[in-house]
């Protein structure tokens, strides 16, 4: 009986299912079951990004407070590295920790840069740090050298980042401070991840629970209008299909003035905030927002289009402002943005043919020109030369800009847009490199270029397989002809493509930051033969070449005197030739450095006098022991009179210096016989023998090298040469 009544009630609730008012209510319930999707994820992520900007403003707040929190002068006094006593910096740390607690922070605090460390200032502790006694004190260092605030020191940029440290997993806001003298110091703050975590989910489930509360009150409205809805509803859905496929711009009639009309214009309003988003992304997607032109992304975009109308050859020229780091850090980089507007609007004011202007990042820009040729592109030049030539007033500054310009011809350098922006990158690379105002792309010249970045990788290789070799040139005393010292040369002998100059990959070396390892691995490889040579009874000074910054380094001085130690070789038989040509960034450190390595018995040399940054001054200062006039001087002396006076006034120079003058290059008799009439003390060159390997080096000097030499004239120069002495 029981079934039999159960089984039309069955029915009965099968046929309400199929009703209009039914399907009506599940579309209903279907659109709002979307929407409130939509609002929920939209109001999660608006809610979310608010918790994170109220983290980041208390935290840039914290560390634009901090001078002002800590008593008068503390923090003057820290970066000046005054002694502050233990209990006075306990009341540091309590003062910090009160603001902390205050603020909602983990910790404060601020570093310098000491050594290529992270030294501490000043820091906050709570009690239980302070207990464990697990707190920054005062000066000690961090040798973390993927610290963030390592990094932060010495680029001099501020950050917020995540650091996972033994306090725990924490969000950190660093700001590096400059100095008077350059350096940078660090205020940085942190908040406890657990705490924006804990944060950031609450405001998920607030969110959450928002939506549920108009889904569910939405949910009521439909059952209670659903009647209503039968006829437009397939519009609402149609209309729905097609802003899921992207369509936002779809609206709905919405003149009825009952509960339709009010989902329509509902519906509108959120087709209207999904438009404005989509818009805004794209914005962000194609339009440098500080310019207003195109980005990168859009600039491409809008070169594919051109390319597939087929208008014709063009040209795409990239502009960079040269030097324009300089302004960023003397005026700051709002100044800077603000030059940039205004480069941005000169070059955006340039007429037909350029048609597209954009700028690509930082400082450089790129201009689409139409229909133009080689030739053209350089009266477009002269205009840009001629915008950009105007000065840029910043206040009371007054800037005059210039720029480096690299140019792309269409079709002669790619045919894609990617191709040919990047070709134009490259030609203003080479512009940069030859120190030019533009240059166009030479697949030639790049074709350099990646062998030179072929040779990074094979040098490093060379290193570390021994494709470098050592040959040693002999130098002799001028007034009998023997052999004193020798000089090591480095070669590298790939094993592909054969011998390799080292005019090609010693600057090669030096501009990638190689040429230290070569100059360690010489200065080993030639310790080691020496104190060979030495067991077997040959005893010289060998020359080994250094650079300005390497002796300005106090950790090569110590390799240096390891080296020395390590090998049993005595100092007095190493001679350092100081590169003349490198520039001296840090005077002091060198002239310690050079007294220590003479102190040591190290004779020193100035190798290719005259060509570089020698300063008299300095000169007189130097703890050298000799001068080497460069070769360029002495091979040319049979062709031009002023260079037989520059090395005559150079050896005269060295000798009123207290100074030993070599001259390197000597090749003929006639320059032999000038240089020992002039008073030169040492030679150098092919005419007495060609750089050797270690062996045939040997053997030569078992030689007498004398019955080789041209017969040596008395010396001219008058009188005999003080010896320096140094203190």
């Amino acid at each position: 009986m029981s079934s039999q009544m159960f089984t039309p009630f069955i029915k009965k609730r099968f046929r309400q299912l199929k009703s209009a008012r039914v399907k009506i209510l599940l579309v209903l319930l279907a659109l709002n079951l979307l929407l409130m999707i939509i609002f929920t994820l939209l109001l999660q992520s608006v809610m979310c990004d608010e918790v994170r900007r109220d983290a980041d403003s208390r935290l840039s707040a914290a560390v634009q407070t901090f001078p002002m929190i800590l008593p008068n002068n503390s923090l003057a006094r820290a970066l000046a590295g005054e002694e502050i006593s233990s209990e006075e910096y306990l009341q540091y740390l309590a003062i910090l920790e009160r603001y902390c607690q205050i603020a909602g922070l983990r910790d404060l605090y601020a570093f310098k840069l000491v050594n290529s460390k992270v030294s501490y200032l000043i820091d906050s502790a709570t009690p239980a740090v302070l207990a464990k006694a697990n707190y920054g004190r005062y000066q000690a260092l961090n040798d973390d050298p993927a610290s963030p605030a390592l990094l932060a020191l010495k680029d001099g940029h501020p950050r917020t980042v995540i650091v996972n440290d033994a306090w725990g997993e924490s969000r950190s806001y660093l700001l590096p401070i400059q100095l008077a003298d350059g350096s940078y110091y660090l205020i940085g703050a942190d908040i406890d991840s657990a705490l924006l975590y804990e944060s950031l989910t609450k405001a998920r489930w607030q969110a959450l629970g928002m939506g549920l509360i108009l889904f569910i009150a939405a949910c009521v409205v439909c059952y209670i209008v659903a009647h209503h809805f039968s006829a437009p509803l397939a519009t609402l859905s149609r209309a729905v299909r097609r802003m899921a496929t992207g369509d936002f711009g779809v609206r709905i009639q919405a003149g009825r003035s009952d509960e339709l009309g009010s989902i329509a214009r509902a519906f509108n309003a959120l087709g209207e905030l999904v438009t404005a988003r989509d818009q805004s992304l794209r914005e962000l997607a194609y339009v440098d927002s500080l310019s207003g032109l195109a980005n990168r992304v859009g600039f491409l975009h809008y070169m594919s289009e051109h390319l597939h109308t087929d208008r014709g050859p063009f040209a795409l020229l990239v502009l960079n402002i040269n030097d324009f780091h300089f302004i960023n850090e003397y005026l700051g980089y709002q100044d800077g943005d603000a030059v940039l507007r205004v480069i941005a609007g000169r070059l955006n004011g340039l007429h037909r043919p350029v048609t597209k202007v954009a700028r690509l990042g930082g400082n450089t820009f790129a201009l689409l020109l139409e229909r133009v040729l080689g030739d053209d592109v350089l009266k477009v030049l002269e205009r840009v030369d001629v915008s950009m030539a105007g000065p840029v007033f910043i206040g009371k500054e007054r800037l005059d800009i210039s720029a480096t310009s690299g140019v792309a011809l269409f079709p002669e350098h790619g045919l894609s847009a990617d191709i040919l922006l990047r070709n134009a990158e490259v030609a203003h690379c080479d512009a940069k490199s030859a120190r030019r105002s533009f240059a166009f792309y030479d697949p030639e010249q790049e074709a350099y270029s990646r062998n030179q970045l072929t040779l990074m990788g094979d040098l490093r290789t060379a290193l570390a397989e021994g494709h470098l070799l050592v040959y040693y040139q002999p130098k002799v005393k001028m007034l009998d002809g023997m052999v004193c010292e020798a000089e090591a040369l480095v070669r590298w002998q790939h094993p592909e493509r054969g011998f390799i100059a080292p005019s090609v990959f010693i600057p090669f070396a030096e501009q990638t930051g190689k040429l230290r390892a070569i100059t360690e691995w010489v200065v080993h490889d030639v310790l080691i033969q020496m104190a060979a040579w030495i067991e077997d009874g040959l005893v010289l000074c060998i020359s080994v070449n250094v650079g300005v910054s390497d002796v300005e380094d106090t950790s090569f001085v110590s390799f240096l005197e390891k080296e020395l130690a390590l090998c049993n070789v005595p100092p007095q038989n190493l001679c350092l030739e100081i590169t003349e040509t490198g520039v001296m960034r840090n005077a002091k450190e060198l002239m310690r450095n050079l007294e220590y390595l003479r102190a040591m018995g190290v004779k020193l040399s100035i190798d290719d006098f005259g060509t570089g940054y020698s300063s008299f001054a300095y000169l007189a200062k130097m703890p050298v022991h000799e001068l080497k006039i460069d070769q360029s001087f002495v091979i040319s002396m049979n062709e031009r009179f002023e260079n037989v006076s520059i090395v005559r006034s150079i050896i005269e120079l060295g000798h009123i210096l207290g100074l030993s003058v070599i001259a390197e290059g000597v090749e003929t008799e006639a320059v032999w016989q000038a240089l020992a009439v002039m008073g030169c003390d040492e030679a150098q060159g092919y005419l007495i023998a060609a750089p050797m390997p270690a062996q045939a080096f040997a053997l030569w000097c078992k030689a007498d090298s004398r019955l080789y030499l041209p017969i040596t004239p008395p010396s001219m120069a008058e009188g005999n040469h003080p010896i320096r002495h140094f203190s």
